[in-house]
């Protein structure tokens, strides 16, 4: 989680209490142990405001007039902030502003909901090479596909935020649905949740992190005998209340039962031998029966009835009598077999995450440096088609990478269908994305590999064997029987 505590005008054009507001946050933060920063606002009143309504009575200039802070003084509060092991994070609301986002040490530039579709503004903020998050409030979908458009056309990295701008917002008009809906729409950028929600009110904050978002964003003040906050600020302690509630929903979404398994598995029914057998003999049906209790057996493992895939076929190691255990020692063990089903599982798992369907086909291991190290080096390839054009698919396990490698005869084509994944080519490192395919020229070297895991599809000339040209002069002396595995994938 990534939270943006919005200090917005309660610093109270005062740098002292600016001060303040950042050491009582910094402190909880601390204690929390969360990645946090203080957020600001810039705003060049002088140009900002039309000089015809300066002096006016308006609600937001008198406002803004009165808590009015100079570059040095922002520029003395983030450095307090950096100071506290916070980051720092701030809203442009003019261009005018830009030049202070470059000269100060703003770690993240917010875009405030009235300046999604202000494109003058956000044309100009997309050249800055900063995080950059966006709230959304009230904004059509088709605004924020042309927002997402020009960032991604800069390759910035940034995020989207839901937020109303109700101030304070009633719970029944949240609209937290919508946060579904960004993340259908945007699946490949962070969704956050801005929220202006009454800090006494019960809190939604807690359905946006368990809807998905990784950014949360709330007003924050200290209240003092002469300033008190309004009615959508968070004071240190309404802050704490609410960190303990993401502290206790996030325990109980992650947090494992270790006994459930052992209580389980001793209400299942163990598997015993119904004969005689001798060493050499093959298990078969006929031969074990199920029954409780499961024992617990001393440096062994008595195999329970979910087991049975696992003992059917297997060869017993020494003589066995009826109504004994079926135990591990009393089996072979094939590690070989036993590493590639955690492989066809693993790989299994993102096929169905990704909704890719798949089904009785071989499946091709790459292990570059044997199954051991396969986690770390390799891919795994499902053929599909290899005629004058090659499709194929290719599986790359999460912290998974290829190694650098060329085709003589061959050029493909990668593009993302699921996941994330970096691409080397000829020195540069290439995010693929989804839409954007990325050609592969005969004899540039290139590698891949994923930080969460992926699926990319490659549409290529005629894949021939032996085709590929290692950098590592090791891969290439292995013959293509030792470091390909075939096995069935179903």
């Amino acid at each position: 989680m990534f939270y943006i505590l919005e200090m917005a005008n309660n610093h109270m054009g005062n740098v002292a209490h600016g001060k303040l507001i950042i050491d009582q946050f910094a402190d909880i933060c601390s204690e929390y142990n969360i990645n946090a920063s203080i957020k600001f606002q810039f705003r060049q009143l002088d140009t900002f405001i039309h000089k015809d309504f300066i002096d006016s009575n308006l609600k937001y200039v008198k406002r803004f007039k009165e808590t009015r802070l100079s570059k040095e003084q922002f520029g003395e509060l983030i450095q307090y902030t950096l100071s506290k092991g916070l980051k720092t994070c701030c809203t442009a609301f003019d261009n005018e502003s830009i030049a202070w986002l470059k000269e100060l040490d703003i770690s993240v530039i917010k875009v405030a909901s009235c300046s999604v579709d202000d494109w003058p503004l956000l044309k100009q903020i997309s050249d800055i090479s900063k995080r950059v998050i966006i709230s959304t409030a009230a904004a059509d979908m088709g605004t924020l596909h042309k927002v997402y458009d020009l960032f991604k056309s800069k390759c910035r990295d940034f995020a989207f935020m839901h937020c109303v701008a109700d101030y304070p917002t009633p719970h029944d008009r949240s609209n937290l649905e919508r946060i579904k809906i960004l993340q259908q729409e945007f699946p490949d950028i962070e969704i956050g949740y801005s929220t202006h929600e009454p800090p006494n009110a019960k809190t939604t904050s807690i359905y946006s992190i368990a809807m998905g978002c990784t950014i949360l964003e709330k007003h924050i003040g200290v209240p003092t005998d002469n300033i008190s906050l309004n009615t959508y600020s968070l004071s240190p302690l309404h802050f704490k209340l609410l960190l303990d509630e993401i502290e206790y929903f996030q325990k109980s979404y992650s947090g494992q039962s270790e006994i459930q398994k052992e209580a389980l598995r001793a209400l299942k029914r163990g598997v015993y031998f119904s004969k005689d057998m001798l060493k050499g003999a093959q298990i078969l049906e006929e031969n074990i029966y199920f029954c409780m209790p499961v024992q617990q057996l001393e440096n062994d493992f008595h195999f329970d009835a979910s087991g049975v895939d696992d003992i059917i076929g297997k060869i017993i190691r020494q003589n066995v009598t009826k109504n004994s255990t079926v135990k591990l020692s009393d089996i072979s063990k094939d590690a070989e077999e036993d590493s590639l089903e955690l492989i066809r599982s693993k790989i299994a798992t993102i096929l169905q995450m990704a909704n890719i369907p798949y089904g009785d086909e071989e499946l091709e291991i790459s292990c570059h440096f044997g199954l051991d190290n396969f986690e770390q080096t390799g891919c795994s390839i499902i053929n599909r088609i290899n005629r004058e054009y090659c499709k194929k698919l290719i599986i790359v396990l999460p912290g998974q990478s290829h190694p650098t490698h060329k085709h003589i005869q061959k050029e493909e084509c990668f593009e993302l269908l699921y996941g994330d994944c970096a691409v080397q080519l000829g020195g540069e490192t290439i995010s693929l994305q989804k839409g954007k395919p990325l050609l592969v020229p005969r004899g540039i070297g290139h590698s891949f590999k994923s930080n969460h895991g992926c699926v990319v599809e490659e549409i290529s000339t005629t894949h021939i064997k032996g085709d590929s040209i290692y950098d590592d002069p090791t891969i290439n002396q292995l013959p293509l029987d030792k470091r390909k595995i075939f096995t069935v994938f179903k």
